[in-house]
């Protein structure tokens, strides 16, 4: 039976033994769902506006009105997905119930987004619609899926361990959306057809990952020995994020950092294709971008040990904003070195943009576990999906910002032909990255100065039961 009782109803079972350890395997499957929730993020950010301008002829303006507008209904379904996973009542528990729906869901409407009909204007609502129901989907399976490591972690060693997985799938799946799916659209043909063709090569990698998530990886969740608290309402969550300074700062960072990367995910196509003159260019430029991700996150780590997350946070955004800027001198280097001049710059970038990754989650964590602890209540889900709904409407954000930016500067769409772009255009191209990136870097920068959490003010592994 599955319900949605208040936990406050539910019998406590106070002094159960701890749960047992995690092991490997167990850990890896829960982040084997990285792999279906990075290929889901990354694709539409990387391609989903490139083919609306330049497949499916939809304006510029319109295009960024249409990856941005779908996202703000996460505003909604996120925290409702936590919120509704916190008081499910189950036999296979609070979580698991919900990972399932989204996951059978998710590669299907995933696949609609890239099989539109239309052209123009119709398109444009067609992968409105769709991106609306996939992101639907998407929020019932990633907000239970992110809140497990603070619900079936017995230790803070384990949650840490449970997170590096869960980059390290994100990581690759970035790395594979963005060499692969370019590459299988032209692979197939490229225009429309080849845009359907990588949908339907993707979407079983999706739900295969999704699958040992939630049979393996989420088996623990069913465990019923802890004590419930209860959830708490809507409201007193939002008024705990109000009183909790470490809450509203990385909110406000989550937001920013998130902004930043997506401008750098949709520019990238833009760039290899209108400033380098070669769309064959996108795979090492997005290489350079990621690869840092899986490369450099021990020495994130180190730094984070070593000077503290917060001092690590504001190298890292330093890093990615010199990166970024430097990309807008690319239209006025010699067209013979402009891919290796971009593909320095893009490394840089992908070196701060792995620091800007794996610090917020972690810090978001500790605020969150400070919260719960102090208060009782189990609404990790709820502080979860409101996050997440934080970050992915930051995606959309970050991507319609460009477009305006290209449609403030003349870029002209087309439906599959070639068009050169002006002088105007192209530096739009770049300034789209750099100048934006820089700006928002600047902003976590100086937001970072209310962080006041120290790694010294928690425990983690004190975190009561009772919050979960």
């Amino acid at each position: 039976m599955i319900g949605t009782t208040p936990a406050a109803s539910q019998p406590a079972t106070g002094g159960a033994a701890p749960p047992r350890a995690l092991s490997r395997g167990e850990q890896a499957s829960f982040g084997i769902g990285g792999l279906a929730t990075g290929i889901f993020t990354t694709v539409p950010g990387l391609v989903l506006l490139y083919y609306l301008t330049d497949t499916l002829g939809v304006a510029a303006g319109l295009a960024g009105l249409v990856v941005t507008i779908p996202k703000l209904l996460d505003l909604v379904f996120n925290p409702l997905a936590g919120r509704l996973s916190d008081r499910t009542v189950s036999r296979w528990g609070h979580r698991r119930p919900w990972m399932v729906a989204g996951g059978l869901l998710l590669p299907t409407a995933f696949v609609s987004i890239f099989w539109s009909p239309f052209t123009g204007n119709a398109a444009a609502l067609w992968v409105a619609l769709t991106f609306a129901l996939a992101g639907t989907a998407f929020s019932m399976f990633v907000v239970p899926w992110s809140s497990l490591p603070a619900e079936i972690g017995p230790d803070t060693t384990t949650r840490t361990s449970m997170m590096s997985w869960r980059i390290a799938f994100i990581a690759l799946a970035i790395l594979l959306s963005g060499g692969l799916a370019p590459a299988l659209v032209e692979i197939f043909g490229g225009g429309a057809s080849g845009y359907r063709a990588m949908a339907l090569s993707m979407a079983p990698l999706m739900l295969i990952a999704m699958s040992v998530a939630i049979l393996i990886g989420a088996r623990r969740s069913t465990r019923t020995n802890v004590t419930i608290a209860g959830t708490g309402t809507l409201r007193e969550a939002l008024r705990a994020v109000r009183a909790s300074r470490p809450l509203r700062t990385m909110f406000a960072v989550i937001v920013l950092c998130e902004v930043a990367a997506a401008t750098a995910l949709a520019g990238a196509p833009y760039i290899a294709d209108h400033v380098i003159g070669s769309e064959t260019a996108l795979i090492p430029l997005f290489i350079c971008l990621v690869g840092p991700l899986m490369l450099t996150m021990p020495l994130w780590r180190r730094a984070a040990v070593r000077r503290g997350k917060r001092a690590a946070l504001r190298g890292a955004a330093a890093i990615f904003a010199t990166g970024a800027v430097s990309l807008i001198a690319l239209p006025f280097v010699p067209s013979g070195i402009q891919l290796p001049a971009a593909l320095i710059a893009v490394s840089i970038l992908g070196t701060g943009f792995a620091g800007t990754s794996m610090l917020p989650p972690a810090m978001f964590s500790d605020a969150v576990a400070l919260e719960a602890g102090t208060s009782g209540k189990r609404r990790i889900g709820l502080l979860t999906g409101a996050s997440n709904a934080a970050e992915t409407i930051a995606g959309s954000i970050g991507a319609g910002v460009y477009a305006a930016v290209l449609s403030l500067t003349g870029f002209v769409s087309s439906e599959g032909d070639q068009v050169t772009q002006s002088a105007t255009a192209q530096l739009g191209v770049v300034v789209g990255v750099g100048a934006v990136s820089a700006l928002v870097l600047t902003g976590v920068i100086i937001v970072l100065r209310s962080y006041i959490l120290k790694e010294t003010d928690i425990d983690i592994d004190q975190l009561s039961t009772s919050a979960l």
